[in-house]
Order: C-alpha cells, then sequence, then structure tokens
C-alpha cells in the first residue's frame, strides 16, 4: 500500500506554512499513524507521456499506477487546466486499479466553475440563488433577468484575487456587492473583465452554512456570520452546527 498526495502550489507564501500545505501535513500525520508510505507532489508538476503506444502520468518521476491510493487535494481555480489534469488522473488510475479519493464527483462533474455547479443544481432541483451569466460581460445593458438591486458580481471560476496590502501580496475574495449601475466602477472591479464575471441575487442573511456529508450521511458543519461587511469569511463569527434541521440535512 502506498499514496500520493497532490495538492495546488499557494498562490502567495505565508509565515505559517512548511515545506507542505497545512491542511496535507494533516493527512501525513494520519498515515505515519497507520504506517502508510506516502509521497507528494504539486498539481503543476505533473507529466504526460505518450510513448510507443503507451500513456504514462507521473508525479515526481514516478509513474502513478505504482501507487494503490491518491489523495486530489485542490487545484488553482484560475487555471481550468488542473482540473482537467484531475480527471486525467481518475482516467489513469482506473485502469491501473489505483483508488482515487472523490474519483465519482470527478468523472461526474467534467468543468469546475460557478455555472457549472448553477447546471447541476439546476438539474437535480437543489435550491440554488437567481444567477445569471452574460458572455459578453455586459451587464449594464438591458436585461429581463436579475433587474433589482442590490447584487452580488463573482469570478466565474471563483478564483480569488491578488492585493497588495502592507508591501505583502494578499488572496482576497473576488466578490463585490453591487448597490447600483455604479458598483461596477468600484474598486478592485472596475478594472476586471466582466465576461470572467457574473451576477446573482443578494442575500441580506448575513449568514451561511457549511455541512459535511459522508457516504449520503451529515457527520458535521458550522455557521459563519458576518460581521464588518457582506462577506461571512471576512473576519466573520464562526459557530458549531453538527445537527441541522431536516431541511437543512435533507438539502445537504
Amino acid at each position: 500500500m502506498k499514496y500520493l498526495l497532490i495538492d495546488k502550489q499557494q498562490r502567495v507564501s505565508v509565515d505559517t506554512m512548511g515545506k507542505y500545505p497545512t491542511a496535507d501535513v494533516r493527512i501525513m500525520e494520519e498515515l505515519d499513524k497507520k504506517g502508510i508510505p506516502y509521497d507528494f507532489a504539486y498539481s503543476d508538476s505533473i507529466e504526460f507521456a505518450f510513448i510507443d503506444g503507451e500513456t504514462h502520468i507521473l508525479a515526481n518521476g514516478k509513474d502513478l499506477k505504482e501507487y494503490t491510493h491518491i489523495i486530489l487535494r485542490g487545484h488553482r481555480l484560475d487555471r481550468p487546466k488542473e482540473y482537467e489534469t484531475k480527471r486525467y488522473i481518475v482516467d489513469y488510475a482506473q485502469q491501473h486499479g489505483t483508488k482515487v479519493l472523490n474519483a465519482k464527483a470527478i468523472k461526474l462533474f467534467p468543468y469546475y466553475n460557478k455555472i457549472a455547479m448553477a447546471m447541476i443544481c439546476s438539474k437535480h432541483n437543489i435550491p440554488y440563488f437567481n444567477t445569471y451569466y452574460r458572455t459578453d460581460g455586459d451587464y449594464k445593458a438591458e436585461r429581463d433577468f436579475l433587474k433589482e438591486y442590490p447584487l452580488i458580481c463573482k469570478e466565474y471560476a471563483g478564483a480569488n484575487r491578488l492585493q497588495v496590502i502592507d508591501g505583502k501580496e494578499k488572496v482576497k475574495k473576488n466578490v463585490y456587492k453591487i448597490d447600483d449601475e455604479k458598483g461596477y466602477e468600484q474598486e478592485f472591479l472596475k478594472d476586471k473583465d466582466l465576461r470572467n464575471f457574473f451576477i446573482q441575487e443578494f442575500s441580506p442573511k448575513g449568514m451561511d452554512m457549511r455541512i459535511f456529508v459522508k457516504k449520503g450521511k451529515v457527520i458535521g458543519g458550522w455557521k459563519r456570520y458576518a460581521k464588518n461587511d457582506f462577506m461571512t469569511v471576512s473576519k466573520g463569527k464562526y459557530e458549531m452546527y453538527n445537527k441541522p434541521e431536516k431541511y437543512i440535512k435533507k438539502t445537504a
């Protein structure tokens, strides 16, 4: 038995980060406890070789078929090819009997972006915010959908922006509240290509929740409350929510 962890390169370095991302270190600790050998690779260092009619996918020079299990961690949302690479890895691993975490979901979900998520929700009658996307990015034009302000404007793939604060690059959400037509001219959004953004109805709740499901069963979760602005992730307040109400549990 041998595991391979594959994760994305961090866009900016942080003082608390060691050789590996913190979440991967926690996984490594658990593998160490069980005495399971493992390797680690970044998703931007995967190799593909099609030689003499044979396919090879390698990480750190080792063929992926040498591993019994592969844990695919995060991928860069601003680089769609990284998710495509995950799908190639799943196909290749399954050909050689290697198990891949979340392989079924990755095969069922061909694109990893907000519009694809909306399509999945619409197809399966899962509640979702009213959403509108224009391929030309002209949200000031006359339209039949989402005319009421305020609105939320989000990056198409969910990729964050980099912002220089006190001389250091920081990762910030590419999410903006649009109170009127002039809202598209606000700082950090005004110079963006809106063809890479979509708009969504605004929720005044100031709260969201994350519910974790394993094999169809809710195993835990938490709620997040906005404190300083409309975003719950901006120094918000967190609380455990491990026993959600019946409706939330059913939806999750």
